[in-house]
């Protein structure tokens, strides 16, 4: 698979070639608006300035990654795996990181959503930790979120 920019330019080539698979890419610009892309990974990439507007990233991989300055608006994400993603200044106006039909909840523990818009996106039915990290302002509770328990500390004998 290829991605493309605006000005319709390669910016990415997967990685085995025919695959989905952009792992620890570095990827700016790309415009992926629109585009059916369940199950992509960008596991450890860098994107800067990319369109994911109203693109179908069910089950996308974006674990260890960092997403700068990305439009996630009316992105459906639900499924995703989001485990310590940095998501920095990105726009989810109205992406859907909600249950999906299995009935399983967006986790975002250890993501970092800093200075990112998340006004108007659906989180109904997620998972959030203590390490994350959100915008000031917002109220997990109030978006449908809740917070994991704790794991226990095992005590040693």
């Amino acid at each position: 698979m290829k991605i493309h920019d605006r000005d319709g330019l390669v910016v990415a080539d997967s990685h085995p070639e025919g695959t989905r698979v952009f792992d620890g890419m570095v990827i700016r610009g790309a415009d992926l608006m629109g585009k059916e892309l369940e199950g992509i990974s960008f596991d450890g990439a860098h994107l800067t300035d990319c369109c994911f507007n109203g693109a179908d990233l069910y089950g996308a991989n974006f674990s260890d990654s960092v997403c700068e300055g990305c439009d996630f608006s009316n992105a459906d994400m639900r499924g995703c795996y989001l485990f310590r993603a940095r998501f920095l200044s990105c726009n989810f106006r109205a992406a859907r990181l909600c249950r999906d039909e299995a009935h399983g909840g967006t986790n975002l523990a250890e993501v970092d959503f800093t200075g990112s818009r998340l006004r108007g996106a659906d989180f109904c039915g997620g998972t959030y930790d203590a390490r994350t990290v959100f915008p000031e302002g917002f109220v997990p509770e109030e978006n449908g979120l809740t917070r994991a328990p704790e794991a226990e500390a095992e005590t040693q004998v």
